[in-house]
């Protein structure tokens, strides 16, 4: 259950800092790991990782959702990012 959490707030931190290129990699690392978990102890172990991938994306939209809540009061201000020129 404390890796849920974990993953969870790996996602909370990445959703109030950073893009979703983060996102993309983070559930990349934990795809990876819920494959790990499947092979070495069976599908028990892989339900778990597979919740913790939920649990990455949930957090990650629960981080932007705390990032415009702050911006919104004032507390936080908008990263200044340029447009990508193509």
């Amino acid at each position: 259950m404390w890796v849920i959490t974990l993953h969870f707030a790996a996602g909370v931190v990445a959703g109030t800092m950073f893009t979703v290129r983060t996102l993309l990699a983070l559930a990349a690392i934990v795809f990876m790991e819920s494959i790990a978990a499947s092979i070495i102890s069976g599908l028990s172990a892989a339900l778990y990782a597979g919740a913790g991938l939920i649990a990455v994306q949930v957090g990650y939209l629960s981080g932007v959702y705390v990032r415009s809540a702050l911006e919104r009061a004032g507390i936080a201000h908008p990263s200044i990012r340029p447009e990508h020129q193509r």
